[in-house]
C-alpha cells in the first residue's frame, strides 16, 4: 500500500473548495490550472487514505460538505485519476 497523506476530512473539504474545478475555463491559465490540479490531486490522495482508514463513511463525510457543482467536478477529476491507475471497484488490477 502507497503511502498516502493523512489528513482530517475539513482539511480535505478546504482542499476541494479552493481547487475550485468547477470555476476552471478553457481561458483559465496555465499556472492557476495546474494549482488546481495539484490541489485536487492531494485532496483525492488523502481521500484514499481517508478511505483505507475509515472506510466509505469518512468518504461520505466529507463529500456531505460539497456543493454540487463541486461534487461532480472532483467526483470526474477523480474518475479520470483512478482510471490511469489501473483501479478496479472489484479490487482487480486492471491494464
Amino acid at each position: 500500500m502507497p503511502d498516502r497523506i493523512v489528513l482530517a476530512p475539513g482539511q480535505i473539504e478546504t482542499l476541494i473548495h479552493t481547487a475550485a474545478l468547477e470555476d476552471l475555463r478553457h481561458e483559465t491559465t496555465a499556472a492557476d490550472r495546474e494549482r488546481a490540479l495539484g490541489q485536487a490531486a492531494t485532496a483525492l490522495d488523502a481521500l484514499c487514505g481517508l478511505a483505507e482508514r475509515e472506510g466509505a463513511d469518512g468518504v461520505w463525510d466529507v463529500f456531505h460538505e460539497l456543493d454540487r457543482a463541486q461534487m461532480l467536478a472532483f467526483t470526474t477529476f477523480a474518475i479520470l485519476e483512478l482510471s490511469r491507475t489501473g483501479f478496479s471497484a472489484r479490487g482487480e488490477h486492471v491494464d
